[in-house]
């Protein structure tokens, strides 16, 4: 029972785990209110007094609310258009209303939050029952916790896109680090910009790579000669839902790319010490796990690997 009005529950409130029928539901109904419809019923309900006298204080607030909502700009969008997943309403794209004030058109969402809280609360709901009819009380049900549940929707769709990028980055598909890695990376997150995750992003793409790789392989005069190498550089992680992907599809959709400075010793072979003797420098790439390099020296020489660890947190 909301504002004196019983409405079907599954189709107002957000559930923790909203099944696809009721968030289609959900999405028909926010594309049907317009951000105008909004205003109009806050400035309805501004307009009792019986509601603003139980409001008592929380008045100030509504009123303050109100005026974010009420955004010339902002009137044509449906609430749904406001997530950003379906196109600006054609007033809008004409310019037809631009006014407003951008610092409150910020908070339009905390907004609508803010007065549904006031107008929900029990002596403004029974204010608004009897002096308002019944049409108007349940639109305005049907408005504001519309709102709120595309609000509870979003928060979230939030919180598991974060969790999926840790998933990205931490999860089977990333690159497995070892100890200098690691304890550069945990470092990083926490004290290097760039590198710290975000409140609203989760984690970054971004992860150093300082690492020891007896693995990469050249052609020298027809023969295949093994090269070590050290690496020092940084992986970028593809946060895109069609990356990530493993088997013969990640080679086209893989969880990141990565680039850096090679040095390599003057002498080919595996487990050879890359600091040993003289050192050659260049640069290599990787999509993934494939990697391609390049050093110079005595003879210029390209060579190729694929992301893997040997020994666990060694090389």
């Amino acid at each position: 029972m909301v504002l004196g009005t019983c409405i079907d529950a599954s189709g107002l409130h957000a559930q923790p785990t909203p099944s696809r029928s009721t968030t289609q539901r959900l999405m028909i109904r926010a594309e049907s209110i317009s951000v105008g419809d909004y205003c109009r019923l806050a400035i309805v309900v501004l307009s009792t007094r019986a509601a603003v006298v139980a409001a008592a204080e929380d008045s100030t607030s509504a009123r303050l609310s109100a005026a974010s909502i009420c955004d010339p700009l902002l009137a044509d969008f449906s609430l749904r258009a406001l997530r950003g997943d379906v196109p600006a309403p054609l007033a809008s794209v004409a310019r037809i209303r631009s006014g407003g004030y951008a610092v409150m058109r910020s908070t339009v969402f905390d907004a609508m939050d803010e007065f549904r809280s006031v107008v929900s609360g029990p002596q403004v709901r029974d204010a608004l029952r009897r002096t308002l009819d019944s049409a108007t009380n349940q639109q305005l049900v049907r408005v504001t916790e519309t709102a709120h549940s595309l609000l509870v929707l979003a928060a979230r769709d939030s919180a598991l896109s974060r969790l999926r990028r840790y998933e990205r980055k931490l999860g089977p598909t990333s690159a497995r680090l070892n100890a200098p890695e690691v304890m550069l990376n945990y470092a990083a997150q926490r004290w290097v910009p760039g590198f710290a995750p975000r409140p609203l992003k989760g984690p970054s793409p971004l992860e150093i790579v300082a690492s020891y790789v007896p693995t990469y392989a050249t052609i020298v005069d027809k023969r295949l000669e093994a090269v070590s190498a050290s690496e020092f550089g940084v992986r970028w992680y593809l946060f895109g839902e069609k990356f990530g992907a493993s088997g013969a599809r990640g080679v086209l959709f893989p969880s990141y790319w990565s680039a850096g400075v090679l040095v390599v010793s003057d002498r080919n072979g595996a487990l050879v010490w890359p600091w040993d003797d003289k050192q050659r420098t260049g640069g290599f790439v990787s999509w993934g796990a494939i990697k391609l390099g390049y050093v110079g020296g005595r003879r210029g020489e390209w060579i190729v690997s694929r992301q893997l660890q040997i020994v666990p947190f060694v090389f």
